[in-house]
């Protein structure tokens, strides 16, 4: 039942549809898997939410992108699987942002795997569970199947990064299949860059820190950075405008 259930998954996706199923797409995955939810991460410089079965998926990832760790990124990044079975028991050294953090979301296990071509890294497919435990070999095999399949349906979309000009402000990028939901943090990024007269990288560095040490989202902050009511300054201190 489960085979047939991923092979139908690939199927969909093999049709080359438009992002409307994306919601039910994740959602079955994560079912098939035995996950309670499902995520999939585009990297564009960072790896950026562009699916989600349901809203702990999407604040498990929105989280990572705040802290700048996780196992999304390191799986995106690295082009490696990256299996917690059990947050709990995690060294702590390994995340120590993330770690603490992910426990208030009731999140227990978090098993990312990376959207790849060989050496073309392209993004993650992270799932989560409210409960301990590994996944089992035969769904590590669905979930890799999927991602060949997720990774093959994202390359024929050509979905291109947000450009330069995009960070900047210009103009919200939207990858070409669905609006980027981080687009402000783009944008505000490349203002903070500007204004301070900072690499990028930098700048973003900058927006996390403002978010970690206020308990906020990034984008929450990045929203407050575009608005005008925060202004970030060289020695890590904001300035809150009037």
């Amino acid at each position: 039942m489960v085979e047939s259930t991923v092979k139908d998954l690939v199927a969909v996706l093999a049709q080359g549809r438009e992002a409307d199923f994306a919601a039910q797409w994740t959602g079955e995955a994560a079912a098939a898997l035995g996950l309670d939810g499902l995520a999939a991460s585009l990297l564009v410089g960072e790896p950026e939410l562009i699916w989600f079965s349901e809203e702990v998926s999407a604040q498990l990832e929105d989280l990572q992108f705040t802290l700048g760790e996780g196992p999304t990124l390191e799986a995106a990044r690295a082009g490696a699987i990256c299996l917690v079975a059990d947050v709990s028991s995690a060294p702590a050294a390994r995340w120590t942002g993330f770690l603490p953090a992910v426990a208030q979301l009731g999140v227990r296990a978090v098993f990312a795997f990376p959207l790849r071509l060989g050496s073309l890294k392209v993004g993650a497919l992270t799932g989560h569970r409210q409960r301990p435990g590994m996944m089992s070999g035969e769904s590590i095999e669905h979930a890799l199947t999927l991602c060949d399949a997720l990774t093959d349906f994202l390359l024929r979309m050509r979905l291109p990064p947000p450009s330069t000009e995009d960070a900047a402000g210009a103009s919200p990028g939207t990858a070409g299949l669905v609006p980027l939901p981080r687009a402000k943090v783009h944008q505000a990024t490349g203002m903070v860059a500007v204004q301070l007269g900072i690499p990028l990288p930098a700048a973003l560095s900058r927006l996390r820190a403002e978010a970690f040490a206020t308990n906020r989202c990034i984008t929450e902050v990045a929203a407050a950075v575009l608005r005008g009511d925060l202004r970030l300054t060289a020695n890590n201190e904001p300035s809150d405008s009037a």
